[in-house]
């Protein structure tokens, strides 16, 4: 799980120290500039969509790290698959982050935040 944070003009995705060793990655800032889109997505037939590059690839367990996804890079951290925070960008290296954020955080409540931010429908 991911805390998820708008600090200025960014978006802060900070993984626990056991998700960073999963992922094999530190945590992300992202200019909010740079975010297209934010929504929410229960995991559905992705996993055959993911080509693991490095990371963790247990589908229905763990899915961290980098991804390449039909398009670009993804960067992704979450366990079951619900309530995930699909973030899409531009001008990054991750086209797509998907993260489950922690338990105390709302991921509608964080997009609808992120759009409203960044002017996305």
């Amino acid at each position: 799980m991911a805390r998820v944070t708008i600090e200025g003009n960014n978006v802060q995705v900070v993984l626990s120290p056991m998700d960073k060793v999963w992922a094999v990655h530190c945590s992300l800032t992202i200019p909010l500039a740079h975010v297209k889109l934010a929504r929410v997505e229960d995991e559905n037939g992705w996993t055959h969509l993911w080509g693991k590059i490095i990371g963790t690839n247990a589908p229905g367990l763990k899915m961290a790290g980098t991804f390449f996804f039909p398009g670009g890079l993804a960067f992704l951290d979450y366990g079951d698959g619900k309530n995930c925070l699909v973030l899409e960008t531009q001008n990054e290296r991750y086209k797509y982050v998907v993260v489950q954020v922690d338990r105390d955080q709302d991921p509608d409540v964080l997009a609808a935040e992120l759009n409203r931010r960044v002017g996305a429908a």
